[in-house]
């Protein structure tokens, strides 16, 4: 955190309060949804669990920072931070430099993958009443991912890289992951992993290194517990155990394992069977037949 809400004489300060408060927005949020939203449609809770949610969390990072460093960036850059861009940090709005090579390969993979996502997604809504819900709910997830987190994520990147604002990419290779620990911190979501350095890892750091690695863990299940056991009315505590159980892998793996010292091949299997076996958990039954199953049935009505 940056410095204590008191002073020696226990007074308050100006920053202390305006980072107190900054966690207003998120927890009204919260409230809100789990006060109103039960009676809510499904699509519209995730809505506002998902990107309601994660804009009132940028508004948090935006308070817990110096009045001054939004007003740093260019015109331009907080446009881009303040709208389409997801991660937490300023700076790279902050220095615009020239267009980067990589910007355009980035757009290149990222305009690929959202076409054949895209496709995929096509043909999963064509064939939607011959396909068992099963099925369609995991082809569905696939067919986003790919689509969201693997293309248009690597569109945005792109683009913005190639304007002169130095973005990482938002996902960086996963398929790459050697370990769950380079998946979890270096490689997958890494606007959701800026988010827990600068908001929750300094309120877990407290609790030690392996208080606050497995604390980090325990919050990125409660968000998701948020956006899909919330929005599907069931499943709770599934999304939970699943990253508990990955928060547990990933210390075993720093204080034991160290699986990126064995061969590559040992060290695929372990990373991805540790993520894909208990996939179950994250995405659960009522999730997928709550959203995705529904969701390609209103993609065949609407488009056949």
């Amino acid at each position: 955190m940056q410095g204590a809400p008191r002073l020696r004489d226990g007074s308050w300060t100006y920053g202390g309060v305006r980072r107190l408060l900054a966690w207003a927005p998120p927890l009204l949020v919260v409230l809100t949804a789990l006060r109103y939203g039960t009676g809510w449609p499904a699509p519209l809770r995730l809505a506002v669990t998902t990107l309601v949610l994660y804009a009132a969390l940028k508004a948090t990072a935006i308070l817990r920072q110096s009045p001054g460093e939004l007003l740093r960036a260019s015109p331009a850059g907080r446009l881009a931070y303040l709208t389409v861009w997801p991660g937490m940090s300023l700076a790279p709005f902050q220095a615009r430099a020239s267009s980067h090579p990589d910007g355009r390969r980035w757009l290149r993979r990222g305009l690929i993958r959202m076409a054949i996502g895209g496709l995929a997604m096509l043909a999963l809504a064509r064939w939607t009443p011959r396909l068992a819900d099963g099925l369609l709910g995991w082809a569905g997830i696939g067919a986003l991912l790919l689509t969201v987190h693997l293309g248009y994520a690597d569109v945005l990147s792109g683009l913005l890289r190639h304007a002169g604002f130095p973005v990482r990419r938002l996902f960086d290779d996963p398929l790459a992951s050697r370990s769950l620990t380079e998946f979890w911190s270096q490689r997958w979501n890494l606007a959701f992993v800026e988010m827990d350095r600068l908001l929750f890892v300094p309120l877990l750091r407290q609790l030690g290194p392996m208080g606050s690695l497995i604390g980090v863990f325990v919050v990125s299940g409660l968000l998701h517990e948020l956006a899909i056991s919330f929005p599907a009315g069931a499943g709770w505590g599934l999304p939970s155990c699943y990253f508990l159980l990955h928060g547990v892998l990933v210390t075993l793996e720093r204080h034991l394992l160290r699986p990126q010292r064995w061969p590559g091949v040992l060290a695929r299997m372990w990373t991805w069977s540790w993520l894909l076996v208990p996939l179950p958990l994250l995405f659960h039954t009522p999730f997928r037949q709550a959203l995705v199953v529904p969701l390609f049935h209103r993609l065949h009505q609407t488009l056949w």
